[in-house]
């Protein structure tokens, strides 16, 4: 049985541990600078802009303070702009064949694509390991070939503006996260790992 402890952001195969997406990134040291970034705030207030943006794309009442709320208004206007059509909404996931699981914030299509979205908070800068992290999601979503989904990550505004959009298109990063999976992470990797980021 497959479950996930939100809680300790643990990921369990009945009573075995599986590696997560954002430990297998971390343990390879690929965050960086951006690392000395993170805080409890900034990671609390993430969880509550991803349950936000949740909330309105299931329908539900949406409960968030005002700084919240302009987050949501920036993935709003996004939404209603790109029309996106979601079959997987923060919904955890287990690949046994690579053991690892994770949490994509959403799979789907637009304009009937493929594509493979993440939400940030924090500004764009320069994290390579986006891309990275995305086509690990996109190894563990694995109805699809690897590659054929576009791999998106939002940089929702604080202001409400529209957010910035950052597609991926490096094959490395697919190289990289097999390197990674495999247990082969050392400093060729922190070195093959930059970014590759296309507005």
């Amino acid at each position: 049985m497959f479950t996930f402890d939100a809680t300790t952001h643990r990921y369990l195969h009945g009573t075995r541990e599986v590696r997560s997406v954002t430990s297998l990134i971390k343990a390879a040291g690929l965050l960086g600078p951006a690392a000395k970034f993170y805080s409890r705030e900034s990671a609390e207030r993430g969880t509550r802009v991803h349950q936000a943006c949740l909330d309105l794309d299931l329908g539900n009442d949406i409960r968030a303070d005002h700084e919240e709320v302009l987050y949501l208004d920036s993935y709003a206007r996004w939404r209603d702009l790109m029309q996106p059509v979601w079959t997987s909404m923060e919904e955890p996931k287990l690949s046994e064949r690579y053991n690892i699981a994770g949490t994509a914030d959403r799979i789907g299509t637009i304009t009937g694509k493929p594509v493979i979205v993440d939400f940030k908070t924090g500004g764009v800068g320069s994290n390579g390991w986006h891309g990275l992290q995305l086509a690990l999601y996109d190894l563990l979503y694995d109805d699809l070939p690897p590659m054929i989904r576009r791999r998106i990550v939002l940089h929702l505004r604080k202001d409400g503006r529209l957010p910035q959009s950052v597609e991926y298109h490096s094959e490395n990063d697919y190289s990289t996260a097999l390197k990674l999976i495999n247990g082969r992470h050392n400093d060729s990797i922190v070195n093959d790992v930059k970014p590759q980021a296309e507005p």
